[in-house]
């Protein structure tokens, strides 16, 4: 086989598989696809070429800052849980990221000892408009928050109410 063509062909698999795991380019702020394409490439017969699905059903997603993320189908919409933890005064993440429309729980854990914590997420940073505002925990201690995310994709904003200096981008895809 010449070069050219095993490389050609390399190729082509590597971007399967970049477009079935759903990467962008670093830095990209795109809408990750929700199927694959369905165009296909004639490669020579002696070169296999791997097949590749789409997610469905449930999947975990781990984000850089560690934060596990799960998403469920469900009747009618998508669930979704974030881990999200308070320690050292500071959130274990600045970006927290949902489908639009879902049904979010936050299973947070308040790891401050004696210093009070909640989460709220806002329309934005001005935090005059609120989405959901959770319960103040005073650490340790644990809680689960359940709301609806905005049905509206965009970057929204959330944060400690009692520390506003605690904050991130909730990320509505």
């Amino acid at each position: 086989m010449k070069p050219t063509l095993l490389l050609l062909a390399a190729l082509l698999v590597v971007a399967a598989g970049i477009l079935a795991a759903g990467c962008t380019s670093p830095g990209g702020n795109v809408t990750q696809p929700t199927t694959l394409p369905t165009e296909t490439a004639t490669i020579p017969t002696e070169i296999e070429t791997p097949t590749a699905t789409a997610p469905t059903g449930t999947g975990t997603v781990t984000a850089t800052t560690g934060v596990t993320t799960s998403a469920t189908t469900a009747a009618g919409g998508e669930a979704t849980t974030v881990d999200l933890t308070a320690d050292a005064m500071a959130f274990d993440t600045s970006t927290i990221t949902v489908p639009a429309g879902a049904e979010v729980t936050v299973n947070f854990d308040n790891q401050d000892d004696g210093i009070p914590h909640n989460v709220a997420v806002y329309t934005d940073s001005s935090a005059t408009e609120a989405i959901f505002v959770g319960d103040v925990i005073t650490g340790p201690a644990e809680t689960t928050y359940t709301f609806t995310a905005p049905a509206e994709p965009g970057t929204y904003y959330f944060r400690c109410d009692v520390h506003p200096e605690m904050n991130g981008d909730f990320v509505v895809e």
